[in-house]
């Protein structure tokens, strides 16, 4: 199962709550959400982003 990582936007001055989630899919995680959720962060969130992790040995690099 893949692992991703969701990033949320809260606060003022801005801070980002960061968590990686095992799950089968999109569906899975965002169902997973609300369980982990701190109060602050529900409460004054405004952004959220969830992205595929990848694996650090399949990563391909661009030559610099």
């Amino acid at each position: 199962m893949p692992y991703y990582r969701v990033t949320i936007r809260w606060g003022v001055p801005p801070r980002y709550h960061l968590q990686d989630l095992e799950a089968a899919d999109l569906s899975s995680v965002l169902k997973q959400l609300p369980e982990d959720l701190p109060a602050q962060v529900l409460a004054t969130g405004d952004l959220i982003e969830i992205r595929v992790q990848t694996d650090p040995e399949t990563r391909a690099f661009t030559p610099g």
